[in-house]
């Protein structure tokens, strides 16, 4: 019972992490298209946050007891339990990707406009700057292998999102924390 509970634990976490980039991705986007906005969604937030992957890992639990109650729960012998997990995850990649896209296109715009001042070539430095930024904080990289198989790239899956994954709270932490002085 202790390992399948700490088992439930590790993919709560690793769900809410997606989901939470996804928050940072809405947050982001809000603040750009909704200049004005007196009202932060900080509620919503929260429940993007922690609730969605809460209900997803309560199905998940559910479906592991009537289905596949074996061991410590850290094989996948049937696909459908894996799935709801792997469903919600997918979906915050996308939408993020999507949002992603989006900021990266309302920059362009913002930089292509009269007033910003420079050349070409130093406002496409600074949209290079600003992308190179984002990628972390919305956890893009985690599009590259979000829909191949997991049999198929396991491996180089693994590598990537080891190498990529354990350095994006550094990253994030230095480039939003430690260089912000309004922080």
């Amino acid at each position: 019972v202790g390992c399948k509970a700490i088992l439930v634990f590790f993919q709560y976490g690793v769900m809410a992490n997606f989901y939470w980039l996804l928050v940072e991705g809405l947050y982001l986007h809000v603040l750009l298209v909704l200049i004005f906005s007196p009202n932060r969604h900080f509620t919503i937030y929260l429940l993007i946050g922690w609730g969605i992957p809460t209900i997803f890992i309560i199905t998940w639990t559910v479906t592991r007891i009537i289905l596949e109650d074996t061991g410590c729960w850290d094989t996948n012998e049937h696909g459908g339990p894996w799935w709801v997990i792997r469903i919600p995850i997918l979906i915050s990649i996308i939408v993020n990707f999507i949002l992603f896209i989006s900021i990266i296109r309302i920059l362009l715009q913002k930089l292509r406009s009269p007033d910003v001042g420079g050349n070409d070539q130093s406002q496409y430095k600074r949209l290079a700057k600003s992308t190179l930024l984002l990628i972390p904080l919305f956890g893009v990289h985690y599009t590259v292998f979000a829909l191949f198989p997991d049999r198929s790239s396991n491996n180089y899956k693994l590598i990537f999102e080891l190498c990529l994954g354990s350095f994006q709270g550094l990253i994030v932490a230095v480039l939003y924390c430690f260089l912000n002085s309004e922080v």
